[in-house]
């Protein structure tokens, strides 16, 4: 599992460095992030790089609360973790604002306590998560500096590793909502060129 880990965390971040314009040019915009999902909310810090003048590729690292209550398999889930986000989002219009879509690929380390009522026992299992997910959304223009996103997003939770009995996985759907402080994007969307 550690193998794992250290692959993707290596895999994103020499994505992230590799990229001519993106080495070129540095951070983008930087924010944090709020998302809703049946089960849960998901907190996260953000730091977002331009590689075209449409497109960006952004890392996230956060914290996920769940509260499963009987959406998993007992008949109450509870607890958290911390972990990072992989995503690319691409939008329609140049200038990063507008409607746009994201792909992104995240992995969480949950601490889970669960109960049963019938019979009557309780638990705990950790959980390696992954969640790809998929998204669509519009970032707003606040003003000079800031900008306001929303978006909507589905995918799967896929448990790589537990330890403990098995806890809830599958479907998910998620709502956000975001605040960046654009750091270059006035200059950055005119002279970035793919």
């Amino acid at each position: 599992m550690k193998l794992l880990l250290s692959i993707l965390l290596m895999a994103v971040f020499t994505t992230l460095s590799m990229g001519q314009d993106v080495h070129k040019r540095g951070i983008e915009s930087l924010g944090i992030e709020v998302q809703l999902y049946p089960a849960g909310t998901i907190a996260n810090l953000k730091a977002a790089w331009a590689v075209s003048t449409k497109s960006m590729l952004i890392g996230k690292v956060g914290y996920n609360m769940a509260m499963r209550q009987d959406f998993g398999k007992h008949d109450s889930e509870e607890g958290g973790g911390l972990g990072f986000t992989a995503a690319y989002k691409r939008y329609l219009k140049t200038g990063f604002l507008g409607w746009f879509v994201e792909a992104r690929a995240g992995m969480w380390l949950l601490d889970i306590d669960w109960v049963d009522n019938s019979p009557s026992r309780s638990g705990n299992t950790n959980i390696t998560v992954f969640q790809p997910t998929a998204g669509i959304g519009y970032d707003f223009k606040l003003n000079e500096h800031l900008k306001l996103g929303l978006i909507a997003a589905f995918g799967y939770e896929v448990n790589l590793a537990t330890k403990g009995e098995p806890v809830g996985e599958g479907g998910i759907s998620l709502i956000g909502i975001s605040f960046s402080h654009m750091l270059g994007s006035g200059r950055s969307s005119k002279t970035v060129t793919r």
